[in-house]
This record gives C-alpha cells, sequence and structure tokens, in this order.
C-alpha cells in the first residue's frame, strides 16, 4: 500500500483539497429517514463509538456494536462502554455480515488490520464508514469494489459530540464519498443522514473529500487546536509562578480560562473575544499576536509541508511500528508537568476576570487561528473547511481541558491528534519560553492599565480585526448555527 493522496497528479490533488460546500438547509429535511430501519453496526466503542452511536440510537437509528472477542471476554472498557448504555454487542463473526452500515470507528492505528477482517464479513454492496480519512488518504488501504466507502468527521471529540447533541444543538462534520468506492451511487445520502443522525445539521454539514478533511484536520489539531493549547498552558502556567501568582488560581486560569475565552469566539469569532477586553488592552492584545504571529509563522508552515507530503504521517507510522516508543514519552513528560500537577481551585472566577488577567491567552488564541486559517488557505484548501478546522472546534477542545486539564485532552482526542500535538508542542514551547521575556505589566496575571487612546487607532484596530478572512466567513457560516447553547462559567 502507499500513500493515496501522493499516487493522484497535481491537478487531482488541488480538486480533491479544494472540495468543500456547505449543504444548504433545505436539502436537509428528509432528516435521517434513508437509515431508518437499516441494521447499523458501529466497530469499537471509544469515545467517538460510544457518543456517536448514543446520539443515533436517540435519533432513532438501530445500532449495535461489534468488538473484538478479546474485548468481551475480558469485558475491557470498550464492553462496558457498550453495555453499560443498554447497546447489543456482538463479535465480528456474529453481526458484520447482518449489517448495512458499518461504521469503523476503532483508532487510526488499527484501521488497516480491523478492515481487512470487516471486509471479510461484510454483505455484498453494503457500506463502510469512517469518521477520519487516514487509512484512506495515507495508508492508501484498498476497499473491495462492492462497497461504499463513505466518512463522516465531526469537528471535535466524541464527547462534545454528545454534549452539544445533548444541548439540542450539534457539531459541525465534513461528509464525503470516496471516488473509487462509490458504486451504486448512494455514498452522499447515506452520509448526510448518518451526520444528521448526530445532530451535525444544527451546526453546519460540508460535503467535503476524504483529502480535504484529512489535510484540514491533521493541521487543526496539530496546530491551533491542540499543540498550541497545550503548549501555551505549560508556558503560561510556569510564567504566572514566576511572577509570583498563587499556584492553584495560576492553573484554574489556565485551565478553565481556555474554555471561558473561546466560548466568545464560538459566538462572535475573534471580533466578539477581543470587544470583551477594553480598548487599551485590545490595541496590546492585537500587538502581541502580531509578534506571535511571526515568531510562529515557520512552525506553522512546516507542519502544513509536512502533512501535506506525507512526513508527518510517515514517521507517525513508524512510531506505530515501533510500539508507540515516543508517544508513550511524550504522553509521560506532559502528565509529569506542574501545570498537570497542580492543586485544584475552588473559587469561582468571575467571566470577564479570565479576560482581564488573561490578555496574552487572547493574544495566543487570534495568532493560532489566524495562522492556521492563513496556511490552510494558502494551501488550497477551502475557507469554510479552514474556519470549522481553525476556530469552530477551537472552544470545543477547550471544553475537555476545562474538564481534566491536558489529561483530558489527549484521552479524547485520537491517538492521532495527541501525537501530533506532542510534536507541534515540542517545538512550541522554546518559542513561547523566549516570548515570555517581552511580557509587559497587565499581559497576564493582573489586568493591564487604561491609557489614553485616540479614535483613529481604535478605529483602525477594529476595522483590521473584523476584515481578517476568517471573521468574513465565521459570519455567513455562523448565521448557520443560530441556535447555538452558552456554556456555564465556572
Amino acid at each position: 500500500m502507499k500513500n493515496y493522496f501522493n499516487s493522484l497528479n497535481f491537478r487531482q490533488k488541488l480538486i480533491n483539497l479544494q472540495k468543500c460546500k456547505l449543504i444548504d438547509k433545505q436539502f436537509l429535511s428528509e432528516k435521517n429517514n434513508v437509515l431508518k430501519g437499516k441494521n447499523i453496526v458501529i466497530v469499537g466503542c471509544g469515545s467517538q463509538g460510544l457518543n456517536q452511536g448514543l446520539n443515533m440510537r436517540d435519533s432513532g437509528l438501530n445500532i449495535s456494536y461489534a468488538l473484538r472477542d478479546d474485548s468481551i471476554f475480558n469485558k475491557n472498557q470498550s464492553w462496558i462502554n457498550a453495555t453499560s448504555n443498554g447497546f447489543f454487542v456482538g463479535t465480528y463473526e456474529n453481526i458484520i455480515p447482518t449489517a448495512d452500515l458499518v461504521i469503523n470507528l476503532t483508532p487510526d492505528k488499527q484501521h488497516e488490520q480491523v478492515v481487512n477482517v470487516l471486509q471479510k464479513f461484510m454483505k455484498p454492496n453494503s457500506v463502510l464508514g469512517f469518521s477520519h480519512g487516514f487509512n484512506i488518504v495515507e495508508v492508501g488501504q484498498l476497499i473491495r469494489n462492492d462497497i461504499t466507502v463513505i466518512m463522516v468527521a465531526p469537528k471535535c471529540p466524541g464527547t462534545e459530540v454528545r454534549e452539544e447533541y445533548k444541548r439540542g444543538f450539534g457539531v459541525p462534520a465534513l461528509i464525503a464519498v470516496h471516488s473509487d468506492n462509490n458504486p451504486h451511487d448512494i455514498g452522499f445520502q447515506i452520509a448526510k443522514s448518518w451526520a444528521i443522525s448526530i445532530g451535525s445539521h444544527h451546526a453546519g454539514i460540508l460535503y467535503s473529500s476524504f483529502i480535504a478533511e484529512v489535510k484540514s484536520d491533521l493541521m487543526g489539531e496539530q496546530t491551533i487546536l491542540c499543540g498550541m493549547l497545550q503548549a501555551s498552558s505549560l508556558v503560561l502556567y510556569n510564567q504566572l509562578i514566576f511572577q509570583g501568582v498563587n499556584s492553584s488560581y495560576a492553573g484554574k486560569l489556565i485551565q478553565t480560562g481556555w474554555e471561558v475565552i473561546t466560548e466568545s469566539v464560538k459566538h462572535g469569532g475573534i471580533t466578539l473575544m477581543l470587544d470583551r477586553l477594553s480598548n487599551t488592552a485590545k490595541i496590546r492584545a492585537c500587538f502581541l499576536s502580531k509578534k506571535l504571529k511571526k515568531i510562529f509563522f515557520p512552525l506553522f508552515r512546516k507542519h502544513m509541508d509536512d502533512i501535506i507530503s506525507g512526513e508527518f504521517s510517515k514517521n507517525m507510522m513508524f512510531d506505530w511500528k515501533n510500539n508507540d516508543q515516543q508517544l508513550k514519552e511524550w504522553r509521560t513528560e506532559i502528565q509529569n508537568t506542574d501545570f498537570e500537577k497542580c492543586n485544584i481551585y475552588y473559587k469561582q472566577i468571575p467571566e470577564q476576570e479570565y479576560f482581564d488577567n488573561g490578555l496574552l491567552m487572547v493574544a495566543i488564541l487570534k495568532a493560532g487561528i489566524e495562522l492556521s486559517f492563513e496556511i490552510m488557505i494558502e494551501t488550497g484548501i477551502k475557507e469554510e473547511s479552514a474556519y470549522y478546522e481553525s476556530l469552530h472546534e477551537l472552544p470545543l477542545i477547550a471544553n475537555t481541558i476545562s474538564r481534566q486539564r491536558l489529561y483530558e485532552m489527549n484521552l479524547v482526542i485520537s491517538d492521532t491528534a495527541e501525537y501530533g500535538s506532542y510534536l507541534f508542542s515540542h517545538a512550541a514551547i522554546p518559542l513561547l519560553q523566549k516570548f515570555m521575556n517581552e511580557l509587559q505589566p497587565g499581559d497576564l496575571g493582573n489586568k493591564i492599565s487604561t491609557s489614553e487612546l485616540d479614535n483613529i487607532t481604535l478605529y483602525k484596530v477594529n476595522a483590521k480585526i473584523e476584515s481578517h478572512p476568517i471573521e468574513i466567513i465565521g459570519k455567513k457560516l455562523r448565521q448557520y448555527m443560530t441556535s447555538m447553547v452558552p456554556i456555564k462559567t465556572k
């Protein structure tokens, strides 16, 4: 097998990277009727598997789980997840042959082996689903010609797929049909029905390609979504301690601050996030953000280049074969940091205090969101897809940090995202540490002093914020998401 993307010619690569269309709500009126009464089997019951299954069952679909024999015999966590929630569990041999739709939600590193087994049992003309296209695009695995291959990729961890559904909303999703496996021309309708069943029609369903999903997803999770949040959490916590801030307060300011601050981004983009600052703080945040973008531009671009070329995937798959040695070392290293081990701060911090004392956090978010978006666009990825990968998914990742710090984030994201996040943060931490030398009073840990401003300066700053392409496409896409439910401030 070889990298599927690299086997395409330049024109084919470009066409696939640029495939992205927001599906109008009028074309979602049939709901999930296509899958009603169908036998749907989910393979794997981790974070995505369980929570997508719960949503689909609540949407009226027939869901069961196929697990490995040893997982059932040993009553592993996947078996506990499925049975404790009242789902029927069977072996591959017992229930895959009767499935109309088989959804493979096992970890990426298991896909090649799992899919080889699934193809032996899947009935003729059935459908195979993924929630990430890594196996198709980067591994290049071939699927039986009669099988339709589709993807529904929610733009967040599985826990948030469920939480947003329970709030009466949903998470955006990219759907795709593998052009080499659509023998009956039914893939689009089935993928759309699946996306509706997990609630994504409330937030936006994008008709994309396996390639666009993989390349944009890897870029987003490695940089702003996971890698930048991880690196920033560690460095900013240490900076607060250096400044003499109480350790438990510092921990909560960072841990919960990402969630509170990015909640504003979800509802009103970078514009609203900066509007939560005083005018003096806004101008300072924009100044810091500009410097950070210049510092981090080469690192962001390197990650995109390595993702496009396949270099990232090649190195990660080498680590898979090496029993995840590098991943495990990074995981242990993060778990032993001072930020992860600091005591809990039980007092409530007022919402505005997170903005006032986290000016640098705002600047980092602005820089990371814009850089990720800009480099995706430069690569050929469409604005709609880049928006979801750079901005909208960010608060959904921040929600996980708010629960149990970086441990929770790394627990619920995929191993692929975790590996990429560590890879990025390893390079980002020294850059951020050096940048700490440029901080001034009011940048982090306390409120900036108000200074006099002239109208022209403020007008120019506001105009520049609002005219960024991610703000323009964001206004359009957020019109689709009017039923978003706010989180509660902690």
